[in-house]
């Protein structure tokens, strides 16, 4: 294998834009000449007379040309990262249009697979247990946990047997479900995994046919929504770098994309979002913890959240209302800590969202309490391999909760929780029973 035989880059764009300065600037993915050289290529709106374009690794200027508009520079081929330059501003020095990285991806599933089993996690991680993964580009990535992530990117598999009898259980259940309750619309979303939309960023390479490609095919004629293309395209916003979950932005695609399914509309779902620094569930796990900036909701929903048995995950019941949302029915989403953001980007639309901390598992109970208009069951892509838990009570699960409390925590939360408003006791009630 030559050097650059399945190399993968990375790009990330910088640089202002404006009628006086550069416009808009393409980049073409670099193209490998032999086993020894890169082909840079690309296209500048407001060249005027010739723009000076640089392209740089580490301290050496590699080559020098001219895109009049456009341009094609060759290169040597090298490990590493390449920046292309160009002046922003012609009174300026060179500016950072764009970087690639390029990377030998036999030698790098190699180095990784060996850190793997020698249980290296990224640098100042904690060894033990959920682990941070360094990926390309300060990307950080889930490795170590229970349900072995790296495992069900990089190996080929199929559904267990047991798996797919329970979730062709739960799909033969929907159209119960929707006749029984009167639901005007029920699906299955799944989150795709951080690895899985940023997957040229990931360390190691992607099987052909994955435990959840089975999945996926076992299924495609059901109601299922994985919304993969629709964060792909905006991939580089709806991911977290040191976190797995989706941004506030991500959830609101993922949003958009389950009310254009349901043929309702998403207009009223944010179109604009704020930028906030935030360490993550990723970067929590490095001494010093990593942070990165983040599209978050505008908006502060607390005065939408009009109800919260306080209960932490498993087995947590939130309300939100919104009176000017222009759906009028109720949504009862059954998910998981990527539900959290989802719910809050869907409330732009229902004028009423209630959350329940049970991914993908249907409580019917529950359902009979809340009465809603759609349901939507939610779930990680990588709890897909096992099952999730239908028929399941969530107050049971509060009601765990609160045993494992000392004895004034629970009365605190008892206090306040018998505090709250008279239509909400029925989803009190059960936790004290």
């Amino acid at each position: 294998m030559s050097a650059m035989t399945g190399a993968t880059w990375a790009i990330e764009q910088h640089g202002a834009q404006g009628p006086d300065q550069l416009g808009k600037v393409w980049i073409a993915q670099p193209l490998p000449v032999g086993d020894d050289r890169l082909v840079f290529s690309g296209h500048v709106g407001n060249a005027g007379n010739g723009v000076t374009v640089s392209i740089r690794h580490g301290a050496d200027i590699l080559a020098i040309g001219i895109a009049n508009p456009g341009f094609v520079i060759d290169v040597p081929a090298r490990q590493g990262v390449y920046h292309i330059e160009m002046p922003v501003r012609q009174e300026q020095g060179r500016d950072v249009v764009c970087r690639w990285e390029v990377v030998d991806q036999e030698r790098q599933d190699m180095a990784l697979v060996g850190m793997v089993q020698r249980g290296v996690p990224a640098p100042g991680a904690a060894m033990g247990g959920a682990q941070a993964l360094l990926g390309r580009m300060g990307q950080l990535f889930l490795i170590g946990d229970t349900n072995d992530s790296v495992g069900q990117f990089t190996r080929s598999g199929t559904l267990s047997e047991a798996s797919a009898s329970e979730w062709t259980n739960i799909f033969s259940k929907m159209p119960e479900w929707q006749d029984r309750f009167g639901l005007e619309k029920v699906m299955l979303m799944v989150a795709p995994a951080k690895e899985e939309v940023l997957r040229d960023y990931y360390p190691f390479r992607r099987a052909l046919n994955t435990t959840f490609d089975n999945f996926r095919k076992r299924f495609s004629d059901q109601p299922l929504l994985f919304p993969i293309w629709e964060l792909w395209n905006r991939r580089h916003l709806t991911y977290g770098a040191t976190d797995t979950h989706w941004t506030d932005y991500g959830a609101t695609i993922a949003g958009q994309t389950l009310l254009k399914r349901w043929d309702l509309s998403g207009d009223a779902l944010p179109q604009e979002f704020a930028v906030k620094q935030k360490i993550g569930d990723l970067g929590s796990k490095l001494t010093p913890p990593t942070s990165n900036f983040e599209l978050v909701f505008r908006e502060k929903l607390a005065e939408r959240l009009v109800f919260d048995n306080g209960i932490n995950n498993h087995g947590n019941i939130r309300v939100y209302r919104n009176a000017s949302a222009p759906i009028a029915g109720k949504l009862l989403i059954f998910g998981d800590s990527f539900g959290t953001n989802l719910t809050e980007a869907l409330s732009y639309g229902f004028q009423e969202v209630v959350y329940a901390y049970q991914p993908a598992g249907v409580d019917t109970n529950l359902v009979q309490l809340v009465k809603p208009t759609h349901l939507l069951l939610q779930i990680t892509q990588r709890f897909v391999h096992g099952a999730p838990a239908t028929d399941r009570s969530i107050f049971e699960s509060g009601r765990k909760k609160l045993a494992s409390m000392t004895e004034q925590e629970r009365d605190q939360a008892k206090a306040r929780l018998q505090a709250a408003p008279a239509e909400f006791q029925p989803f009190v009630t059960p936790l004290f029973a």
